[in-house]
């Protein structure tokens, strides 16, 4: 293993590790390392030459074969785009906007979508889409030697729309996942699909902080999902100032989602965007009786209630992610008192951070 390790430190060449099956821990610690691939002992010809192949698919020597006309896009070697979407405070819809923002994504017909729920302690998405499932995140993480394409293909939920779906354990608090193994579960999903949507709930406090700064780093989008209140704000403009502070690489690809907006709100967006010195760039309507609606029946809104003003907003945020734009406006700098209430405000996202 110590020479593995060096030689996947070497760098330029990939490393394939052959022995009896080890402990997860050594394992984890292998690909942490880099090595490419584990293959048990005695490894078959057939086995290694499929090692071989994944390795020159993932450095880009050979694009991987694709079995389906949707995922053309990924096989001229392209890779899929990683939304994460962030609550800045539980209970304000963070499941809800990802769940419908992948549905919409799957429409669009740009190419296959997959979504990850690392929503704790319990993820939801499964329940919003009446969806059965076999596995979850903690098998694959339980069974990392045999974590490949194929497998991840093998485990995932499949919803009636074409949406994939990798659910959390029943009680993911309890199952942390690795950082390592995250990331590889999202380079093999980026491979095949156009656009992965990861639910990271609110990311703050728990067991998956490491594992959802893992996914922060790699995302394409992020999504901080807030709702024009002062506690939330204040929130959201901790995590905001974290950013800025450690991890500024991630200030292009944040995007602010302003969810439950309504036109009687004491907090408009322009005030939002001052106190948070970044622009709003959707506000989602307040229609709690469809969101609530489209939830107990196991459907997402564009099944429950196509014409909604809630399905068109997510209709329209996914056709802005596909053409790699936003709606995106100056930030109002004009914040007021609020500005100043919310400077004390003793609120703030516990979510670790490290530096970029």
């Amino acid at each position: 293993m110590t020479l593995a390790t060096r030689l996947s430190g070497a760098g330029s060449a990939p490393v394939i590790l052959i022995g009896p099956a080890p402990a997860p821990e050594l394992l984890l610690s292998a690909m942490r390392a880099g090595i490419s691939e584990y293959l048990p002992e005695p490894a078959a010809e057939a086995d290694l030459r499929a090692a071989l192949e994944r390795v020159r698919q993932r450095r880009g020597l050979l694009a991987p074969a694709m079995s389906s006309p949707q995922a053309e896009g990924q096989a001229q070697g392209q890779a899929g785009r990683i939304v994460l979407v962030l609550g800045a405070k539980s209970g304000i819809g963070t499941t809800t906007v990802a769940v419908n923002l992948a549905d919409a994504l799957s429409r669009q017909g740009s190419g296959r979508t997959a979504l990850v729920d690392l929503a704790q302690p319990q993820g939801e998405t499964p329940i919003f889409l009446d969806l059965e499932h076999s596995y979850t995140w903690a098998d694959v993480a339980a069974n990392i030697g045999r974590l490949d394409a194929t497998y991840l293909e093998s485990v995932l939920a499949r919803h009636h729309s074409g949406l994939a779906v990798l659910p959390a354990p029943e009680f993911s608090a309890e199952a942390a996942l690795d950082p390592a193994v995250l990331r590889r579960i999202l380079e093999l999903l980026r491979r095949s699909y156009a656009q992965v949507v990861i639910d990271a709930g609110t990311g703050a406090g728990t067991d998956q902080g490491e594992a959802i700064l893992e996914a922060l780093d790699m995302a394409d989008d992020v999504l901080l999902v807030l709702d024009l209140s002062l506690p939330c704000l204040a929130r959201a403009k901790r995590f905001l100032e974290a950013v800025r502070a450690t991890q500024p690489h991630l200030l292009p690809r944040l995007r602010l989602v302003a969810n439950r907006k309504t036109s009687e709100s004491d907090i408009g967006t322009g005030e939002a965007e001052g106190i948070l010195q970044q622009p709003v760039a959707w506000a989602v309507a307040n229609d709690y009786k469809s969101a609530l609606a489209a939830i107990n029946q196991g459907k997402t809104l564009t099944e429950a209630d196509p014409r909604s003003a809630l399905a068109k907003g997510f209709a329209a945020m996914a056709r802005d992610l596909c053409r790699d734009t936003s709606t995106q406006a100056a930030p109002d700098k004009a914040a007021g008192s609020l500005w100043a209430r919310l400077r004390n405000t003793p609120l703030g996202l516990s979510l670790s951070h490290r530096a970029a």
